[in-house]
């Protein structure tokens, strides 16, 4: 199969334990809402209630949305599942201890089972075949957290022990420059995008003071330089606004 800009699928079938849940609507590329029977989670034969409940991938971080790539990532992700039924391997998360984790999100991996009609071949031997199927499709169960990674708009949160597969197709959606890795020096890992702008967040906070500059949507926050704290626009270096700190 051409790897130019066709989706790089994944063939895996889950490891333990699935439940069949649709895709209701697709956040961002790593993350959607679905419908759930309470029972699915409380263990309870006897509550049937259905709950709406947002599912977070286990495994991988996908740009934010105000980051580049990812709005990308979030049109490549409803590209494979939104309106969709998956099967979802439901994980313990590790720093809650449950299957939720603090924004009481489902935490799972996603797979998407798909019949074939007809399909290009690979053989070892280097040799390619284009298949139609005599006497029914081709059923293939794929992990989309591998897909989301190979097809370069998902990080691997490594902290959670993902597993070698995921580190193998982090680094060849990076040897390719795939998706986010086409501009690879000024990749930010989604982590660290949240966690400055809760630092700018806070540094507005504490000002409240929006940038003077006709025009300019941005705010003053207190920074450092070589001669002492001053105040200087968020949207820096788009807006150079600067002024002293008051002693």
């Amino acid at each position: 199969m051409s790897q130019g800009n066709s989706t790089i699928i994944v063939p895996e079938n889950p490891t333990g334990d699935a439940i069949k849940v649709p895709v209701l609507k697709v956040f961002d590329g790593d993350g959607f809402l679905t419908r759930i029977k309470a029972s699915e989670l409380t263990g309870s034969p006897s509550d049937q209630s259905e709950l709406h409940v947002a599912v977070r991938f286990a495994f991988i971080d996908a740009p934010e949305l105000e980051q580049a790539g990812g709005r990308e990532a979030q049109d490549f992700l409803s590209a494979l599942i939104a309106d969709r039924w998956v099967e979802l391997e439901i994980r313990m998360k590790m720093d809650t201890g449950r299957i939720v984790d603090r924004h009481e999100r489902i935490v799972g991996v996603p797979y998407l089972t798909e019949e074939y009609t007809d399909a290009e071949f690979k053989t070892s031997s280097n040799h390619s075949h284009s298949a139609a199927m005599f006497g029914g499709p081709l059923s293939v169960t794929r992990n989309i957290e591998l897909e989301m990674v190979v097809n370069g708009w998902a990080w691997v949160l490594e902290r959670y022990g993902p597993g070698e597969r995921y580190m193998e197709a982090l680094g060849d959606a990076q040897r390719h420059k795939r998706g986010i890795w086409a501009a690879q020096e000024t990749n930010m890992p989604p982590w660290e995008f949240k966690q400055q702008k809760h630092r700018q967040k806070r540094l507005t906070e504490k000002t409240g003071t929006k940038c003077p500059v006709n025009g300019c949507a941005g705010n003053l926050l207190k920074r450092n330089g070589r001669f002492g704290a001053f105040f200087g626009c968020s949207t820096f270096p788009a807006c150079k606004y600067t002024c002293q700190v008051a002693v």
